[in-house]
């Protein structure tokens, strides 16, 4: 099977040059590459998809080669972003170089011979190329009218117009609202609440450029600006030049990476379609000011969204990293084994090699008992092992059952305890105070009543059989509570009912 056959029935492939299918059936193995932007040490699960289009190529027998953008990644790529982020120092685009290298070798085979991945990194070329010469050998072969005419370009400069003068009074309050929790926040929240103030200065700077021929919104504008303290933060609006160069720096990308590898092939997800195109576009045109012959094709994958057409890829903490100091195994398997159903048949194609045949096994398995997930148990059990490690889901799978009623809650460690109980309430006692309580005080006074509002609904609920501290029931309410057994050396988890949870720190 070819790659874009491979591609197309995993539901991954999107649109490749013309030209492309025969390439890659008649020069194999070919070399073709995919970016990756070191904003950050870690990848991320929407990283894992176009991972997993260097996999299928490598599978089909061509050289994958993955570019770590440490050059573009100081400048920042335009595509799907509504404001210019934040540029990074190179001490922190070597880190975050290093961080990902080392999971893209997880998937990827790095051994001798022809079809060997690479890690590139495009500063250590940049850093050789100075302002002038590269205006000069590159840039003058690519019009600026090209270049506006790219959809990342367009998408930003048209939202200058996204904004009407009566939203003004909106913005106003929004930014006054953001400017008064600025000092509660964390230093975290702080960047973000700055960032958001920034970009929303910047908005009603692009009404004041939109409305500069009328003196009475003029007017408005400006006083809205004063009353906010315009002066103190410099506005961001529309595209730097920064930004509306990184076409170009790609561009070059590709350039370099023909003439080095002989690489004839760039992918990406969709919407880099734009950018890849421009790293055709000058590989031919450079070859024709030359008078020699290159070739170049693209191909990009589908982008992984939702059924409902949101994007794929953050849970309800955020962003789900690869790397297990961001995001647990634990969580990274609660994922995927959350899909929805409507979700699940695709993700399985996308993020496992399972084949055709193995995946439409399970998914009959499936479809005769639902309830049971065994399509979205099948997903995250494959991914979490590839990303992580079996042992890693075993213990995941483990932590799974025990919210369920099964599962050694005592072979949990500390972390895993957190978080599978992340969710639930969190009580944090004494523990030199509880040497003579019985259980039916310590669930009601000495936790400020959050448990059990009274002694006497406690002693209601025990005697009927309706609380649990660490999975067993409790048999009193006189039973002392110093007799307990303590989860990582100080946690205790009471279940209330059938669902209710609490999960209660001695300190």
């Amino acid at each position: 099977m070819s790659l874009i056959e491979e591609l197309t029935w995993r539901g991954m492939y999107h649109d490749s040059m013309p030209g492309t299918a025969e390439h890659l059936a008649t020069n194999a193995p070919i070399t073709g590459y995919i970016g990756f932007d070191p904003t950050a040490a870690s990848l991320h699960i929407g990283n894992l998809a176009t991972i997993m289009l260097l996999v299928h190529l490598q599978r089909a027998g061509h050289r994958p080669v993955a570019l770590v953008g440490g050059a573009t990644g100081m400048i920042g790529d335009p595509s799907g972003k509504s404001a210019e982020r934040n540029l990074l120092d190179e001490a922190t685009l070597r880190h975050n170089q290093a961080g990902i290298q080392a999971q893209l070798e997880k998937f990827l085979d790095f051994s001798e011979g022809p079809t060997g991945a690479l890690v590139v990194n495009n500063y250590d070329w940049f850093k050789e190329i100075g302002f002038l010469g590269f205006l000069r050998e590159v840039g003058k072969h690519l019009t600026v009218n090209y270049m506006m005419a790219k959809d990342s370009v367009q998408k930003r400069l048209g939202n200058q117009r996204e904004i009407t003068f009566n939203q003004l009074s909106y913005l106003k309050s929004e930014i006054e609202v953001l400017l008064s929790t600025v000092k509660a926040a964390t230093v975290s929240q702080q960047k973000e609440v700055i960032d958001k103030v920034e970009y929303l200065y910047g908005r009603l700077d692009m009404i004041s450029a939109l409305y500069e021929n009328n003196p009475r919104i003029e007017q408005k504008v400006d006083e809205v600006m004063r009353q906010l303290g315009y002066d103190t933060i410099e506005a961001k609006a529309g595209i730097s030049y920064t930004e509306f160069s990184y076409q170009l720096l790609q561009g070059y990308d590709f350039v370099h990476l023909n003439k080095t590898l002989n690489c004839t092939l760039q992918m990406g997800a969709s919407d880099q379609w734009g950018n890849i195109t421009t790293g055709t576009e000058l590989i031919r045109r450079l070859a024709n000011a030359e008078d020699r012959e290159a070739k170049a094709y693209a191909l990009t994958g589908q982008l992984i969204t939702k059924a409902d057409g949101t994007k794929y890829g953050k849970s309800e903490t955020g962003t789900v990293w690869l790397d297990p100091a961001l995001t647990s195994p634990y969580q990274f398997y609660q994922f995927f084994l959350n899909s929805a159903d409507a979700d699940a048949p695709r993700l399985i194609r996308v993020f496992t090699l399972l084949s055709e045949p193995e995946i439409l096994a399970i998914e009959a398995e499936h479809a005769a008992a639902p309830h049971l997930r065994i399509l979205q148990k099948a997903l995250a059990a494959d991914v979490t092992t590839r990303v992580h490690s079996a042992e890693a889901t075993e213990a995941a799978i483990a932590a799974s059952q025990v919210l369920f009623g099964g599962g050694d809650l005592a072979s949990l460690d500390e972390a895993t305890l957190l978080d599978v109980f992340a969710g639930v309430p969190h009580l944090r006692v004494l523990r030199a105070e509880m040497t003579e309580l019985n259980t039916a005080a310590f669930l009601s006074d000495f936790t400020l009543h959050k448990i059990f509002p009274s002694k006497g609904e406690a002693r209601k609920m025990i005697q009927a059989g309706g609380v649990s501290i660490n999975r067993e029931k409790v048999a009193s309410p006189d039973a002392p509570v110093a007799a307990l057994q303590h989860l990582a050396g100080k946690y205790l988890v009471v279940q209330k009912g059938k669902k209710n949870y609490f999960l209660v720190e001695l300190v």
